[in-house]
Formats: structure tokens, C-alpha cells, sequence
């Protein structure tokens, strides 16, 4: 069977709100150390008995949510990656696993970015939120938060990186001008 840490659940179940399928997952994928890319279903599921989820309603809005896509898709999507669960497409965790290149990540996350029909988009003013990238750094790179932080800092002052609004909580994380 699979194990739960104990600590992790704990943490959980402080949160006052129910943690979506989404959600939970983000969560373990940040914080319980796994060999790989993404969260074996049945780890996920010995989660959400362990915090005493609804198991009906949590495996549906699993299976609402879950894509085998290789790359990024609109909306509350959970993506299949080798037979584990993850908030990142395959293409993604194989592109992006063996790098700290934060550009690299940038660039990769934007171009998920869609335009809506007929609108023509400025792709040098566009940028990734600062804790979504450190997030996704944390999860794909398997970096600690604090030494992404670092990294984000470094490159930046290097100039491989651009953050705007600086020193605000929805910093804005783009690639130089070229």
C-alpha cells in the first residue's frame, strides 16, 4: 500500500477549505518527494482517504480534469504523464526536468499563450507571474522554492530575465527584448 506523510496530511487538513483534485495535487506535487514526473494515482488517492474526501467526488473531478494532451490546454486541467498525475503537461516535465534555465521555463509556459481569434498579441510584452514559474520550477526541476527564488534573482540581475511591477507580489517574469 501506499504511504502518506502524516506531516503532509496534517498540513492539509489545516487549510479550511476542501483542497480541489487540482489543488491537492499541486500541493503534493510541491511537497512529497516522488522518483519522476507527476504522482502515481494511487498516492493521490491514499491522500484523499487519508484527509477524508469524498472518494466519488474526488475521483470525478479528477477524471473531469485529467488529459492525456502532451501540452498545455485552457482551464482546471490535470494531465497524464506516464501513467502518474500531474498540473504539467508531459512535453513540459521533458522539455524543462534536467534545466535551471528560468528562461527556458518562460518560454516554454508561453507558449501555451493564446490569442482569441482576430486579436494580434505583442509576444514581447507578454510574462509568466512570478509564483507560477517558481512553482513550476519547484515541481518540474525539483527545486526548493527558496533556491528558485535565487535562481529567479541571479538571472535576472544577469539579464536572461525581465521582471516587471518589481517587488510586487504579481511580479510579471519575461524574457529580455531581443
Amino acid at each position: 500500500m501506499t504511504s502518506v506523510d502524516p506531516d503532509l496530511v496534517e498540513r492539509i487538513a489545516g487549510h479550511d477549505d476542501y483542497f480541489s483534485a487540482k489543488e491537492l495535487i499541486r500541493f503534493l506535487e510541491r511537497h512529497h518527494p516522488v522518483e519522476g514526473s507527476g504522482l502515481s494515482r494511487e498516492l493521490v488517492e491514499a491522500y484523499a482517504e487519508a484527509l477524508d474526501y469524498d472518494r466519488e467526488r474526488f475521483e470525478t473531478s479528477l477524471e473531469d480534469r485529467l488529459t492525456d494532451s502532451r501540452s498545455w490546454r485552457p482551464g482546471e486541467r490535470l494531465y497524464d504523464v506516464d501513467g502518474a498525475v500531474s498540473i504539467y503537461p508531459a512535453s513540459w516535465h521533458e522539455r524543462l526536468a534536467d534545466t535551471t534555465d528560468l528562461a527556458a521555463f518562460v518560454d516554454v509556459m508561453l507558449e501555451s499563450v493564446r490569442a482569441p481569434e482576430g486579436v494580434e498579441i505583442d509576444r514581447d510584452r507578454l510574462g509568466i507571474a512570478q509564483d507560477e514559474l517558481l512553482t513550476a520550477v519547484e515541481i518540474i526541476a525539483g527545486l526548493d522554492r527558496s533556491v528558485a527564488s535565487r535562481l529567479l534573482r541571479e538571472q535576472r540581475l544577469d539579464g536572461s530575465l525581465v521582471l516587471y511591477a518589481f517587488q510586487n507580489p504579481e511580479e510579471i517574469v519575461r524574457l529580455p527584448e531581443e
